[in-house]
């Protein structure tokens, strides 16, 4: 082989490789394109039913500045939305089918208040997640906790959200 040879097939065998780089990378971006547009289409049903309830929220309750919004799903979906009125008074509002519930934080157990009397109830029980909710017809607390950390077992308890009475507790299958 002559060296011009050598020479040109060299210089064809370094732009295949760079062709094959291009070629990868660009199968890697698409897959990641890809990825991001299912993630947020998966997504985009609940992040649009928060957007009504924070909306329905305000219009309703009269809310001006929202904390937290969370769905809590049990024997129905009940979407609770914390937040402030003009007059900076802290509320709860418990969005459902029929209508919504607008109680003040004050009068009802505070997060750390249900914490509170859950570790008083359960000493040295872990909580997984507490989060507001609607449990047998009023406003209420749940709380799932690990009951058994040698099983791994959980629980969940409510209580309620005006008086912290414990409503019922549920032991979960391992």
């Amino acid at each position: 082989m002559t060296p011009s040879r050598i020479a040109e097939r060299r210089r064809q065998s370094a732009w295949t490789g760079w062709r094959l780089t291009l070629i990868v990378l660009g199968f890697l971006v698409f897959v990641a394109v890809v990825f991001v547009v299912y993630i947020r289409s998966a997504d985009a049903e609940y992040r649009g039913e928060e957007r009504a309830a924070v909306a329905k929220a305000k219009q309703e309750a009269g809310l001006i500045k929202i904390g937290n919004v969370s769905k809590h799903v049990w024997d129905d979906s009940v979407w609770v939305v914390e937040g402030k009125d003009a007059s900076d008074t802290d509320w709860f509002v418990w969005l459902r089918q029929d209508g919504s519930i607008k109680e003040k934080s004050g009068d009802g157990y505070s997060e750390e208040g249900i914490r509170d009397r859950f570790n008083s109830d359960h000493p040295g029980k872990k909580i997984v997640r507490l989060l507001p909710g609607w449990f047998s017809g009023q406003p209420a607390w749940e709380i799932r906790y690990i009951d058994d950390p040698d099983s791994k077992r959980q629980a969940i308890v409510f209580y309620s959200f005006k008086d912290g009475n414990a409503l019922r507790t549920y032991n979960l299958v391992s």
